[in-house]
């Protein structure tokens, strides 16, 4: 459909001039006309002299030839002069010669007769002559006239084909041969069908072109559109006429069918319609925007509200806006006017985002008003958001605001607020109470931690019998118990002291290794007691500044917790040197920690596990947390529900500059120093 068609341009045939020649059809000079008339009579004359003997009966007939030749060759004039001459010549030359016949009456008689036949001569030949002039000036401009038509025909710039009564082809102009493929010497006599391939522009159906019958005489519109398919293949979309082509005698001899090439009108018919629906897709998009817009207007969970001008006169309003001051905001009215008791912070507000242009963001912001309608002012707040509203040149053409009340919130929040300072005092209180009891606790703890072990030394080790003596076994019954309410009084300690960054370290040279196989040493009626198998890894020294005590705290937490929670399965401990860390590894085979559970445990009064079935504070893990921090180390946890748990601890050989002490060390000792954490 986009194949384009054009024409080289040629320089056109001469045109020969249409004037038709109306001059006389005696070319000659009228003296040459008038001395042939005197000269053809003078031969007659002579001829009838000479002649006369054989032509005495007819006196006149040799100079009727001599006035027939004047009148062809010289018209009227010639053909009088010679009528008469002829006429004066025979009267004394001829007419003479018969005495019989030379009366007056036969002489008028045949001069009467010889004029009048002279002269129907001289105007017959004259118009003889004249018709012939005329019928050949005639056909000579029809002549002309059809070289005219071919030739316009042919420079014209539609496309014209001509068929005889039969519809072959009898004539196709260059445009014409050129749209259809055909050239001329190849279409004359072809079927018009043939030639003029035609098919409907949609349907692609054939069209075949119609001829007017005999009687039609009027133009005959084929369609306004037409889909020409050339003789090459190339397709053109044209407008056609067919119209008949009648005879002298009013018959249809043929018809003329004229087309053109709309293309371009095509192309523009195709991209206004293409415009066009391009046009009411974007209309159609536009309202469908509208409409989600002023349905998301209408619906938003936020007030919104619109004001034209320095009046701040209510443009829109959506239905929160509305239900948020009691449903008085009327289109077309100022919010002062709608909401007289309105708090003057707010109309001040619009004013200076409408004047200066600058949006407004509040959060919480507290509005005095009547908002609900009986006449009482109250508090309410509010998350304001006021901005211009500016038109497509843009210039402020008033606010638009978008409002959510968070009185809820805010009241909510504060009593949150209230909530977590009352809790906070009870913290408070709860952490003075156990570091005062705690410190009450201990002192009458240790001694009677110091009596129980003087009276364990005081006693024989047997009987005089040889049999374990019994008082050592109940004073065992008893230092055990009173170690681990003395250890948890010393836990209560260290969460008054951490809470309250009192916590000290002093770092020193520890062997990590040798301090592991100590605890174990110490654990190990406990880890018997449980069923537990102690299996410690700890061949090579690992050397690092620690604080020994508190690093003992760690170890004895983790492993307390690892037989407490693998009875009768074994627990293992190493202790490497891991590059600039020693990495501590406490691995135990009891009931494990859920993943949801693993970093819950490191805080403080947190268990994993019911306190019914397992004693303790929560307090064991955290203490150890906040110790392995401050000695600059990292403790986590690996474990699955039924398969025990792992503890890590990685802690720094040498102290970070965050846990060294800005004092000098005491003078009697190089090998500590203190930290408070």
């Amino acid at each position: 459909m986009d194949s384009v068609f054009s024409l080289p341009s040629a320089p056109g045939p001469r045109v020969p001039s249409l004037s038709r020649d109306t001059s006389s059809p005696y070319r000659t000079p009228p003296w040459a006309r008038y001395g042939l008339a005197l000269l053809a009579t003078g031969l007659a004359f002579a001829f009838q002299w000479f002649l006369w003997r054989w032509l005495a009966p007819s006196p006149s007939f040799l100079f009727l030839s001599a006035v027939v030749l004047s009148a062809w060759w010289g018209g009227y004039g010639p053909g009088a002069l010679a009528t008469a001459l002829s006429l004066v010549l025979t009267r004394f030359f001829f007419l003479e010669a018969f005495p019989a016949a030379s009366s007056v009456a036969h002489h008028t008689v045949t001069s009467a007769l010889f004029t009048g036949v002279a002269t129907l001569m001289t105007l017959v030949a004259a118009r003889v002559r004249t018709t012939l002039h005329e019928a050949q000036i005639a056909r000579a401009s029809a002549q002309a006239n059809g070289h005219v038509l071919d030739i316009t025909l042919r420079s014209i710039g539609d496309a014209v084909l001509t068929t005889d009564s039969h519809g072959l082809v009898r004539f196709i102009n260059p445009v014409a041969s050129y749209f259809t493929g055909w050239r001329e010497s190849d279409a004359i006599g072809q079927p018009l069908e043939r030639v003029l391939r035609l098919v409907d522009p949609s349907t692609r159906q054939p069209l075949v072109p119609a001829i007017p019958e005999r009687h039609e005489q009027r133009p005959v519109q084929l369609g306004l559109q037409a889909l020409l398919l050339s003789k090459n293949g190339a397709e053109l979309p044209i407008e056609h006429t067919a119209a008949p082509v009648s005879g002298s005698e009013g018959r249809r001899i043929g018809s003329v069918i004229v087309f053109r090439d709309i293309s371009a009108r095509f192309r523009e018919d195709h991209e206004r319609s293409q415009l066009l629906a391009r046009e009411h897709d974007a209309h159609a998009e536009a309202e469908a925007q509208r409409e989600r817009l002023e349905t998301l207007f209408m619906q938003a969970p936020v007030a919104i509200c619109l004001t034209r001008g320095a009046d701040h006169v209510v443009e829109l309003v959506n239905p929160l806006g509305q239900t948020l001051v009691g449903e008085r905001l009327s289109l077309g009215r100022s919010v002062l006017e709608t909401l007289s008791g309105l708090d003057p912070n707010l109309l001040h507000l619009l004013d200076e985002v409408y004047r200066k242009g600058t949006p407004f963001v509040g959060h919480e912001v507290p509005l005095r008003a009547d908002f609900s309608g009986t006449g009482q002012d109250e508090v309410k707040y509010f998350d304001l958001t006021w901005q211009p509203w500016r038109g497509v040149d843009g210039e402020i053409l008033g606010t638009m605001g978008l409002c959510a009340e968070v009185t809820e919130q805010v009241l909510a929040r504060r009593e949150v607020e209230a909530l977590a300072t009352d809790l906070q005092k009870a913290l408070q209180i709860r952490d003075d109470f156990l570091s005062v009891a705690s410190h009450e606790l201990k002192t009458p703890l240790t001694s009677l931690q110091l009596q129980l072990q003087l009276l364990w030394r005081s006693l024989p080790e047997h009987d005089s019998d040889g049999s374990p003596h019994p008082a050592r076994k109940r004073i065992e019954a008893t230092r055990r118990p009173a170690e681990r309410l003395h250890q948890l009084v010393n836990n209560l300690l260290d969460v008054s002291r951490i809470r309250a960054g009192r916590l000290a370290l002093e770092h020193e040279t520890v062997d990590f290794a040798a301090l592991l196989q100590d605890v174990v040493a110490r654990a190990e009626a406990d880890a018997a007691g449980a069923g537990c198998k102690l299996v410690l890894q700890a061949g090579s020294p690992v050397i690092g500044r620690w604080d020994r005590l508190r690093l003992e705290q760690v170890v004895t937490n983790l492993l307390s917790n690892a037989i407490k929670y693998g009875a009768s399965h074994p627990v293992e401990l190493t202790v490497i040197q891991d590059g600039p860390f020693a990495r501590l590894t406490v691995r135990d085979y009891g009931i494990g920690i859920a993943p949801e559970n693993q970093a819950r445990i490191f805080h403080r009064f947190e268990r994993a596990v019911s306190e019914r079935h397992y004693g303790g504070f929560g307090l064991g893990l955290w203490i150890c947390k906040q110790i392995v921090e401050s000695l600059g180390g990292d403790i986590r946890v690996e474990s699955q529900p039924g398969l025990g748990a792992t503890f890590i601890v990685a802690l720094p050989l040498e102290p970070p500059p965050s846990s060294r002490s800005d004092a000098e060390p005491d003078s009697g000792s190089n090998s500590a120093s203190h930290s408070t954490v």
